[in-house]
């Protein structure tokens, strides 16, 4: 089968992969997935066994310009990939690049499925600080967005709640969450986990791996650092991961100086993703500290997955998803005292050896990528006759 997938990202050099890394490069073990490069981020490139066309013009690397500038150029680039390339079926999930995928797959007569992965205007407005801006962004990308999802044959989402924001605007969709590489996470040793993060061993470590930017409240997470910090609490928090289009990690250092937490916190940036599992084994309880919003309301973030993969228990702000699927091992804080509360829980060795226990609920084979590759592909193959 010839595919071609718009992905939301520098699909080369975007240093955190996502969902359509691990699917279509499993995908691409057998079948030919084209993909065109929005060159947006700065990291080092990645291998790929995808085709890769390029899709810039305009360098820029503030996302919203580029894709703005560079849309015309989309427009021509992915036309010219289905026409001559032969393509099949498109899966899209970009918004203006997206708009082209579908346009043009409508102008061949292919299928088109769109994968929404989050409420795009809902995530496309948190990067502003202005309400008008940010009305502004969300109504414009909520039109483009509604004429991708009317013009597509199948839409495809992350989670059950954007599975129901999709049905109150009147749409259907097939339900495809993201999942875990179960050959890559898995559970080491803490002594390992302890020597990766450089710490002598005897902390309680509280970590979080990802990217960091807005839609974190990181805020609480200081504050209550601090006050377990004043009742002579042996803890530290591990940050693995950077801030990629927003000042977030900027805002956290200052916050950090001013509490006077500089020596419990440490930041070690984006690590090599196979190495991963072996940093979070030095952890002793893992973050998903997003702000309550709109983009926590429909979230099911793959770090739920992965983390739990690894035998970690997990502190997370209440994503209404991680509720209704918590296998046992997630406890869940509201602000900064339940935060507080919580790790004195687990740094008391209470909670712990249930929440373990409790995690077999979760059959993690049905989380792996390599499934969720093979619902794309049944998918797939049912659109496009195969």
């Amino acid at each position: 089968m010839r595919i071609l997938l718009v992905s939301t990202q520098d699909y080369i050099h975007h240093p955190v992969p996502s969902r359509h890394h691990y699917i279509f490069e499993e995908l691409a073990k057998k079948h030919e997935v084209h993909v065109p490069h929005f060159h947006v981020s700065d990291g080092r490139a990645r291998e790929t066994r995808l085709i890769v066309h390029e899709a810039t013009k305009i360098n820029i690397k503030n996302p919203a310009p580029h894709y703005f500038l560079n849309s015309p150029y989309h427009f021509r680039v992915i036309d010219e990939i289905i026409d001559k390339e032969k393509i099949e079926i498109v899966v899209a999930s970009h918004i203006l690049a997206g708009y082209a995928a579908v346009k043009a797959g409508k102008k061949y007569s292919i299928p088109v499925i769109f994968d929404l992965k989050d409420w795009y205007p809902d995530s496309a407005a948190i990067y502003y600080d202005s309400k008008i801006f940010k009305r502004v962004v969300y109504n414009s990308v909520l039109k483009i967005l509604l004429k991708n999802l009317y013009l597509s044959d199948v839409i495809t989402t992350v989670s059950p709640s954007l599975a129901k924001v999709l049905k109150s605007y009147g749409f259907t969709s097939v339900l495809i969450t993201n999942g875990v590489d179960t050959e890559v996470f898995r559970p080491y040793k803490k002594s390992v986990g302890i020597k990766k993060l450089g710490l002598m061993g005897d902390e309680f470590v509280i970590g979080y791996v990802g990217s960091l930017e807005n839609w974190l409240d990181f805020e609480s997470v200081l504050k209550g650092l601090r006050l377990l910090v004043s009742e002579n609490l042996s803890v530290r928090l591990a940050i693995i991961g950077r801030q990629l289009f927003t000042d977030y990690e900027e805002k956290m250092f200052k916050t950090i100086q001013t509490l006077g937490i500089g020596d419990y916190v440490k930041f070690y940036g984006f690590v090599p993703y196979s190495e991963l599992p072996q940093y979070i084994a030095g952890m002793d309880v893992c973050l998903i500290p997003f702000k309550i919003s709109p983009v926590s309301e429909v979230a099911l973030p793959n770090k739920f997955f992965e983390y739990t993969a690894c035998g970690k228990n997990i502190l997370s702000t209440p994503l209404p998803d991680l509720i209704k699927i918590n296998p046992g091992n997630i406890l869940f804080y509201s602000n900064y005292n339940e935060f507080v509360d919580k790790i004195r829980l687990l740094y008391d060795r209470t909670g712990i050896s249930h929440s373990r226990k409790l995690t077999r609920k979760l059959r993690l084979e049905n989380y792996d990528w390599k499934r969720k590759a093979k619902d794309f592909e049944d998918l797939m193959n049912k659109l496009t006759n195969h």
